[in-house]
């Protein structure tokens, strides 16, 4: 996946770097200062799963949760301070599908963005989650890099796919995620959950 970054604020220089996410950074190549300081504006370039069906054979765990706690952002590699990263921790309210690390019902999910110092990053499709939102988080576990939160690491899939918002008892995409996704827009909460879980159901059937 890559992010194409957009200088709102803040003078970008035009070289390819590679987060901890495996995305690629494109910035301006006349600035000296990685971020002389304002908000970066980020646009994913990637994977986004065309159907429920691909998003959920792609994901390690789903969960409808709450989100507890916002931890302050940090960076992705001390030497870019440009690309802040923001862990969230979530309290899981039920696991649709997968299997939820023994003993805890709160995980911790990576994303993103944030701010850092002087320096911010906005995924414009893919905003970051706020303290009592509530998703149907679709994830895969984090293990490349050290976990700080004190709670199972997960990243949620795909460019805006990996989280539906949950407004109303209703779904609602985020605007990075596909038009096959957005096709379960405005789905009744309970509805969707089911529709996830015989979806994985038969694809555990699938040869």
């Amino acid at each position: 996946m890559k992010i194409r970054i957009i200088g709102a604020l803040c003078i970008g220089v035009l070289i390819n770097v590679t987060s901890g996410y495996g995305q690629a950074l494109r910035k301006d190549p006349v600035s000296r200062d990685a971020c002389p300081g304002g908000t970066g504006v980020g646009i994913l370039d990637g994977i986004s799963p065309d159907s429920l069906e691909q998003l959920v054979r792609l994901s390690d765990l789903i969960v409808a949760g709450t989100v507890a706690k916002v931890l302050p952002s940090t960076l992705i590699n001390p030497n870019n301070p440009s690309l802040p990263e923001t862990t969230s921790l979530i309290s899981v309210n039920e696991v649709v599908w997968g299997t939820l690390p023994y003993g805890t019902n709160t995980i911790a999910i990576s994303e993103l963005g944030g701010r850092v110092g002087p320096c911010g990053l906005v995924i414009a499709d893919d905003p970051l989650v706020e303290s009592g939102e509530e998703y149907i988080f679709f994830l895969v576990a984090e293990k490349r890099r050290p976990n700080t939160s004190g709670s199972p690491l997960y990243s949620t899939f795909g460019a805006g796919g990996g989280k539906a918002k949950i407004t109303d008892r209703k779904i609602q995409f985020l605007p990075g995620a596909s038009k096959g996704l957005h096709r379960h827009d405005n789905t009744a909460t309970d509805a969707f959950i089911a529709t996830v879980k015989a979806t994985a159901i038969l694809l555990q059937k699938k040869p």
